[in-house]
């Protein structure tokens, strides 16, 4: 009776734990499916307000000098080439330049954060061979007063002189920890190749919707000096445009930007999986709980303030450390 209850008991146990790493690796590939899709959606939106944009550009060069393109094409066998694919080469410059070492320094330098110094070089030093971490890590310290860390680039963490005087050493522990789970998921370029796109999209958006409307405002003006009664008219006109502007703008970025969030929400949650399971789950842990009281006084966010933040509530990321734990 007894061999028979053990092995079905064994027998639901692993059906159990098998199901649980199925639907985890489900989750996990539909979280991979909505990153690319994301990106899909990002990528094709921006380089057809980007080419839009180009070409607009390219009509008032033939506008302003006919023979220009047409001369250029002849003189050189590239140029048509160049000149055709040039968006897309701005678009990959870009992208290129925000992956490099140098954008990774201006970011840093922005910021404020600069080298380690004395005591605190020497407590990060024990702290990360206490550590134990196999990967390079470069960590930059600022003065902020503000508690929080970020990453640049593949192997740069920066730290705010708040969490540096307000965190134990367990704690801190449990925060960089959490940030090398940002580095080893690659965060870092998932968020450039989304900046990337984006800002130069949205900018060729607002390029096509100012330079008709300095034309035409040109041409309002002239209107109103003739027929003074039209100025209502030619400024109702003026309104409507930038209002289609702005709807276009809110309706293609906020879309993004509400996928986005909850893809950042998600990589938290997975990084503060990555800090347990690396062993500085408590640290982290008790961070949270300090930083909990600090950001929010024991009250809670409101919905606007949960729904557009790119982290979740520090609450539920304690309770969810707490079952992990």
């Amino acid at each position: 009776m007894f061999p028979i209850a053990r092995n079905l008991f064994l027998y639901l146990t692993g059906s159990l734990l098998i199901n649980q790493i199925r639907m985890k690796t489900t989750l996990r590939i539909f979280r991979i499916l909505f990153k690319l899709l994301l990106l899909s959606y990002v990528a094709v939106v921006n380089i057809i307000l980007i080419s839009a944009f180009y070409v607009l550009l390219l009509l008032i060069v033939e506008w302003v000098a006919p023979s220009f393109l047409p001369g250029l094409f002849a003189e050189y066998s590239f140029a048509h080439h160049l000149v055709c694919s040039l968006p897309f080469y701005m678009v990959l410059l870009y992208i290129l330049y925000s992956l490099s070492p140098l954008n990774v320094w201006l970011m840093r330098m922005k910021e404020g954060y600069r080298p380690l110094g004395g005591e605190e070089r020497i407590r990060l030093e024990r702290l990360l061979s206490e550590m134990r971490l196999e990967r390079k890590l470069n960590i930059y310290c600022n003065r902020d007063a503000r508690t929080n860390a970020v990453t640049f680039g593949f192997h740069t963490i920066g730290l705010t002189g708040g969490i540096l005087q307000t965190a134990s050493d367990e704690e801190l522990k449990g925060v960089i920890s959490h940030e090398v789970g940002h580095i080893s998921h690659y965060d870092f370029v998932y968020q450039v190749l989304l900046f990337s796109m984006q800002s130069l999209g949205y900018r060729c958006l607002y390029g096509l919707f100012l330079i008709p409307a300095l034309f035409f405002g040109l041409a309002g003006n002239l209107v109103i000096t003739v027929v003074p009664a039209v100025r209502f008219a030619v400024v109702g006109m003026a309104r409507l445009w930038w209002s289609l502007y702005k709807l276009l703008h809110h309706t293609i970025y906020g879309i993004s930007r509400i996928a986005d969030v909850n893809i950042n929400k998600y990589a938290e949650y997975r990084c503060d999986t990555y800090a347990v399971r690396y062993g500085c789950g408590e640290g982290l842990l008790s961070f949270l709980r300090r930083l909990e009281v600090a950001e929010t006084g024991g009250e809670r966010p409101s919905f606007t303030e949960y729904i557009m933040s790119t982290h979740p509530s520090t609450g539920k990321r304690i309770v969810r450390l707490e079952k992990l734990l």
